[in-house]
């Protein structure tokens, strides 16, 4: 389905703080904070800074800047988790 249906799920974003659609870019950066979120820091070092499973790291394909502000998300998520 290349388009969002009529009524799109909705979630709530932990990052935004309020109801996002599951199509909406606001829930898909979540989605990648969370999943780099819940990897071992040696992991989340190899994907944003170096290769991982043969692949270029983040920094490589996205720059300095992008991979500096996922850092701040990564650590902005793990706090409000907390409460």
């Amino acid at each position: 389905m290349p388009y969002p249906p009529d009524n799109p799920p909705m979630k709530h974003s932990i990052l935004f703080g309020r109801e996002v659609s599951t199509w909406s870019e606001e829930w898909k950066h979540e989605c990648e904070v969370r999943f780099l979120a819940n990897m071992t820091l040696a992991e989340r070092n190899r994907t944003l800074d170096g290769e991982k499973d043969g692949l270029k790291g983040m920094k490589t394909l996205r720059g300095d800047a992008a991979v500096a502000h996922l850092r701040a998300e990564i650590d902005r998520y793990a706090m409000l988790q907390r409460g």
